[in-house]
């Protein structure tokens, strides 16, 4: 047994909170990737409201205000129940808010997995922060929820994603595995 893997069941155990303490608030390079807040609709709205930002998905675009707090409102349940989810993602020099992302826990094929999302404004699109974030949230579940593959579900047509995915190491699941319109992407695959 090498030391990685007597690791792992003590890992497997941790709290929410112990989680938390870990996830909260994590520095890159680059960027600050932090725990939601309340006051971050605004910021969720610039971000989702915004139709560039679903250029490969327009119908999931909110709306109003309202729509980006709801969301906000899931995710921060998110964080209260498991410890981790979606940050939001602030340019480290000047705490600007370019966009959200990280891994929350779903079920997917009847599976636990950790969703990887992200979405940043077109401002911050070619600057590679989407990949660093991505990268540190794969290393994060790596070494604190090592019993969780990470998944990607990313539109077809969605090239930079997909490239994102590839670059931190997730790979795409047999053709099978695949919904309409999308591929998607995995840390693992052993079959399941």
């Amino acid at each position: 047994m090498t030391h990685d893997e007597s690791l792992r069941p003590q890992l497997a155990r941790r709290s929410a909170s112990e989680l938390a303490a870990i996830w909260s608030t994590v520095h890159t390079p680059r960027l600050l990737l932090r725990r939601l807040r309340a006051e971050d609709g605004p910021a969720m709205f610039r971000v989702h409201g915004d139709p560039a930002t679903y250029q490969y998905s327009p119908e999931g675009v909110h709306r109003s205000l309202a729509s980006s707090e709801a969301m906000l409102r899931l995710c921060r349940h998110h964080w209260a129940r498991h410890g981790f989810g979606y940050w939001a993602i602030e340019l480290a020099r000047d705490q600007t808010v370019i966009g959200f992302g990280g891994l929350e826990q779903q079920c997917w094929r009847e599976h636990t997995v950790l969703n990887l999302y992200y979405r940043l404004t077109p401002s911050a699109w070619g600057h590679g922060y989407a990949t660093e974030m991505a990268r540190t949230a794969l290393q994060l579940a790596r070494d604190h929820l090592p019993q969780l593959p990470v998944i990607a579900r990313i539109r077809t047509a969605n090239l930079p994603s997909q490239q994102v995915a590839l670059k931190i190491g997730l790979r795409r699941l047999p053709e099978e595995l695949e919904e309409p319109g999308y591929y998607i992407f995995a840390s693992e695959y052993s079959g399941w």
